[in-house]
């Protein structure tokens, strides 16, 4: 009957490291997609 316990901390770990995996690529994302347009706008802005 201890082990029935255990498992449910075990899943609760795992997801908290989970949710913190994909906020963390949610973040990093949205820092790239800004990068990435800062630096078609400045491709843009030397063609000129």
């Amino acid at each position: 009957m201890e082990s029935y316990g255990k498992i449910f901390v075990v899943v609760a770990v795992l997801s908290v490291i989970l949710v913190g995996i994909f906020i963390y690529l949610f973040f990093m994302d949205r820092k790239i997609g800004k990068l990435e347009k800062e630096v078609e706008d400045k491709i843009a802005n030397t063609r000129k």
